[in-house]
């Protein structure tokens, strides 16, 4: 951490102050440098209770500004593992056969192109062909449904809960492991999870009445938006349970994902980190990913609740995006493994062969 402090590195500060705090976990910070695992498994148990404690105490400000501030930054991260690091924008089929009804879906279409990307990444991925006749035969059954009330509304709302969990399962299928340490947040997620959806936690003190926007009844249409037609204690404990996996989501996409997605063992600087964002996603993207993140924060200051209802109409797409990435896992019947995972042994660090 030589120069950690130079101006010639503005992104020095936040590396000098991990090194410090490693330091003085002493043993311990040691082996969360050195290994991927136990460095992934104490953060996302970390991740995991302060989730839950959000959730319990400010679950209003983290749904209208959890978005706001980390939306942007969590599709850049879908884009980048789900599409830039497997190298699916080189394949023209998939990018006009699923890319485009994605971008089609962000821009307003909804589940008709979600759904028809899901159909694109089933039929052209590259896999068994009974397998893509049961994905596209399940896919064709839920396009089949909206015969029964001309409306995609149930469909979106529950993948409006679901994607939240999806994104785990994608961390927990991401890669071979040596051991399984990452049972240990998989099996923290599921407890806290019970403990909401079951009731035996709930919001402490003023939770429910804080909200940064007091002209709204936030807590009234939040429930309306995410648990209609539930009573009014249901209601509420969909809405923190949706809060808590929402905030999983956002960590698994930030700091899980990414964490085990590179080829070295330690961790990257933060600077060593945004070449690597730049270099897999471009120059261009990440600046109109800045300016879209600023614009939305601003908005927030004149309407929290619009900025956030703006974010999600074109957050829409990230939803499918996933769902097209199991598709073409299921089809192929296996994960993909991009890297070489690394593991510990008395000679030191090796890649696996």
């Amino acid at each position: 951490m030589v120069g950690a402090f130079s101006h010639h590195n503005p992104l020095g500060w936040p590396d000098g102050l991990r090194a410090r705090l490693l330091r003085l976990l002493g043993s311990v910070g040691v082996q969360l440098v050195r290994s991927p695992e136990l460095r992934v498994a104490v953060r996302g148990s970390v991740a995991i209770l302060v989730a839950l404690a959000g959730s319990l105490c400010v679950p209003l400000w983290i749904l209208a500004v959890g978005p706001l501030f980390l939306g942007v930054p969590h599709l850049l991260a879908d884009v980048r593992y789900l599409v830039a690091r497997p190298g699916h924008q080189r394949s023209l089929k998939l990018a006009v056969g699923v890319g485009l009804p994605l971008v089609i879906c962000g821009l307003g279409a909804g589940m008709p192109a979600g759904l028809l990307a899901l159909l694109g990444a089933l039929l052209l991925g590259e896999g068994r062909t009974l397998r893509k006749v049961i994905g596209v035969g399940l896919v064709l059954l839920v396009a089949a449904t909206w015969f029964v009330d001309r409306s995609f509304y149930v469909h979106e709302l529950l993948l409006a809960h679901l994607h939240n969990p999806i994104g785990v399962l994608l961390w927990f299928l991401w890669r071979p492991r040596h051991e399984r340490l990452h049972f240990i947040p998989l099996g923290l997620y599921l407890a806290c999870g019970l403990l909401l959806g079951l009731g035996l936690v709930g919001p402490l003190g003023q939770a429910l009445l804080r909200w940064p926007d007091p002209t709204v009844d936030a807590l009234d249409y939040l429930r309306d938006a995410l648990a209609p037609g539930l009573s009014e204690a249901l209601g509420t404990r969909l809405l923190l349970l949706y809060c808590f996996a929402q905030m999983v989501h956002y960590s698994v996409w930030l700091q899980l994902v990414p964490d085990e997605d590179r080829d070295r063992p330690t961790p990257r600087t933060f600077r060593q980190s945004l070449v690597a964002l730049r270099d897999d996603l471009s120059g261009p993207l990440l600046i109109g990913a800045g300016l879209l993140l600023i614009g939305f924060v601003v908005w927030s200051f004149f309407s929290v609740w619009d900025a956030r209802v703006a974010y999600f109409r074109l957050a829409a797409f990230h939803g499918y995006l996933e769902l097209c990435a199991l598709g073409l896992w299921f089809v192929a019947g296996h994960v993909p493994r991009p890297v070489r995972p690394l593991r510990l042994s008395k000679h030191g660090l090796l890649p696996t062969m």
